[in-house]
């Protein structure tokens, strides 16, 4: 048999195991994996020896923004440059929101965001159907339903936005989870006490300045939130997932609504991992502007934590490119910016560098974190794992090679990275999509957008 492609003597990382192999490629599958020989012959199409080279499954994150309707403008990072930003950071598939307004059919949602990224994306992708205005919404059990039955098997509902028209107040949670429990879908949460944050920021704004912030948006925000959102799921007995953790206070909620049988995931970011609320004290602060905020360095080391003991399951970027110019004009008054930090393409190195190599968590779990359990978790089939008949998705990594971080030379539409300056380990040689190479030796060489939309089964509640 003559194969596509040939991938020889890397080392691979999955299933909890780490091993040397060759893995051989057809179809865009994974046709074999076998034991490093150099007496064998291989048959393929093209070869390529991955001696002393990290082979990891294609990253997936789970969390991202491309095109979002900001007001009357977009964030920066649209389909095309954003997925090619994704591909250059090891990301092989990723999962997006709708974004229609409350009330809006949610079919009609995923409609709409089908049509703007149809033939943009360099990598696979899919959707979550973003929940707005629950009472709102014409038979939502039906539509659910529908929108389930169109691969969108997870949605996305805020305690926080009232004045935007996103936050859903305890009983429409209890109904939502309701209607998720019976057709097996699943409830994911960005949480922040909506009022209370609404109410806090209207009295720190007006002082001006970037520090105006953190202060309307404090840790115990987010911890009361999920306390309350996790009650709710437990009186329920539904699963439930909270987006973007980045409060100790939180990882420990959600630790302790396991330990009684809550059947409560999460996943957490680099920036809430790594950085800290010392950076509002630098001089670009105002663009490091994102909800939920960076919070004090003591929040840092419980999240790894909470990543190495499982009570978190999942790392994303939670990308949302907005440039210079589009953040220069909010007066000084955190009411009128932007928020949201690109940061697809740093997703695996940031993770990399701050976690393995500071022996903050092991490659293993690292690869469960960013491949195995969002691919479970969200419905992912075929991906996420190195195995015969899987997607041929990996990202490969020189673990010895760093980068300085010169957000001039990412592929983010942004002029600026709250990476920049420092240097990285983890930037893909190769970034490889259903046995098609994207990145090649650290270089970005795809022609023409080849990524799918992915239609996604009934979650895994792990």
């Amino acid at each position: 048999m003559v194969y596509d492609l040939a991938l020889l003597g890397g080392t691979a990382v999955s299933g909890g195991k780490v091993f040397l192999c060759d893995i051989f490629i057809s179809a865009g599958k994974i046709a074999a994996i076998s034991k490093p020989s150099s007496k064998k012959k291989t048959q393929a199409k093209k070869t390529i020896d991955l001696s002393g080279k990290l082979v990891l499954p294609g990253i997936i994150d789970s969390h991202t923004h491309f095109h979002l309707k900001l007001g009357k403008n977009y964030s920066s990072d649209d389909f095309d440059n954003g997925s090619a930003a994704a591909a250059c950071g090891g990301i092989t598939a990723y999962i997006d929101y709708t974004g229609q307004p409350g009330g809006t059919d949610l079919v009609k949602g995923l409609e709409d965001r089908l049509s703007s990224a149809d033939g943009k994306s360099y990598i696979d992708y899919s959707f979550h159907s973003q929940i707005t205005g629950f009472n709102g919404l014409k038979n939502p059990e039906k539509q659910m339903k529908a929108a389930f039955k169109a691969g969108m098997t997870t949605f996305k509902m805020f305690t926080a936005y009232a004045k935007r028209g996103l936050m859903s107040r305890d009983d429409e949670f209890f109904r939502a989870l309701e209607i998720a429990r019976d057709i097996g879908a699943l409830i994911c949460v960005h949480c922040e006490n909506g009022y209370l944050c609404d109410m806090l920021t209207d009295r720190y704004a007006p002082s001006g300045g970037i520090g105006a912030l953190p202060m309307s948006r404090p840790a115990f925000t987010e911890i009361e939130s999920v306390g309350r959102v996790a009650q709710i799921a437990a009186a329920v007995k539904a699963p439930v997932y909270f987006v973007h953790l980045s409060a100790a206070g939180s990882a420990a909620s959600v630790q302790a609504a396991r330990e009684i049988g809550v059947k409560a995931m999460a996943e957490t970011c680099p920036h809430y991992l790594c950085l800290s609320d010392k950076m509002y004290a630098e001089d670009d602060a105002w663009l490091y502007s994102c909800c939920p905020p960076f919070r004090g360095k003591e929040n840092n080391m419980p999240l790894w934590h909470g990543l190495d003991s499982g009570s978190i399951q999942s790392i994303a970027s939670d990308s949302c490119s907005i440039t210079r110019k589009m953040k220069s004009g909010w007066g000084n008054d955190i009411r009128n910016m932007p928020m949201g930090i690109p940061g697809s393409q740093t997703l695996m190195p940031a993770v990399y560098t701050y976690g393995v190599k500071q022996g903050k968590i092991t490659i293993e779990r690292m690869v469960e974190c960013f491949c195995e359990n969002p691919a479970r978790i969200m419905g992912l089939k075929n991906k996420g794992f190195i195995k015969k008949g899987y997607d041929a998705d990996f990202a490969i990594i020189d673990p010895f090679k760093s980068v300085k971080v010169d957000s001039g030379k990412l592929m983010h539409n942004a002029d600026y990275s709250v990476w920049q300056g420092k240097t990285f380990y983890g930037f893909p040689d190769y970034t490889i999509l259903r046995g098609k190479i994207l990145v090649e030796n650290g270089k970005f060489i795809a022609k023409k957008p080849s990524g799918k939309y992915i239609k996604r089964s009934a979650p895994e509640i792990i």
